[in-house]
């Protein structure tokens, strides 16, 4: 594991540097940081996708797990992009029209909702499970 600790700091380090660079006047121009952007998140989508799988192979009982939360995951966006709502929006000088676009943006609003209420009452059962041991 020493090896990932080694990426993340160079990692790190060229991200800083551009950052110096950019402030310091060196770079005038975004697109370097952009770019740098567009690396690391291709980087970080690779990681995503090769380490599962590569743990799917070595461990397939552990997978079950994952499947179950992906599954429930799956379900609560699913429930939540049926609550959304697709009426138009009115604001002071926009009009919003796009059914999709609402639909999504309150299964998104709706799932952070969720997400925070679940974050709170996990907090809340282990606290008190703790307090009893």
């Amino acid at each position: 594991m020493k090896y990932l600790s080694i990426i993340r700091w160079a990692l790190m380090l060229i991200s800083a540097l551009t950052i110096v660079l950019y402030f310091a006047g060196a770079v005038t121009s975004v697109d370097m940081m952009l770019n740098w952007a567009y690396i690391v998140l291709g980087i970080a989508i690779v990681c995503v996708v090769v380490f599962p799988a590569y743990t799917l192979a070595l461990n397939p009982k552990g997978a079950i797990r994952s499947l179950v939360g992906l599954l429930i995951l799956l379900v609560v966006l699913g429930v939540c992009y049926a609550l959304g709502s697709s009426d138009t929006v009115v604001t002071a000088g926009s009009v919003y029209e796009n059914p999709v676009q609402l639909k999504v943006t309150d299964m998104g609003l709706y799932a952070t909702y969720i997400a925070l209420a679940a974050a709170i009452l996990s907090i809340i059962v282990c606290e008190i499970r703790n307090s009893f041991k």
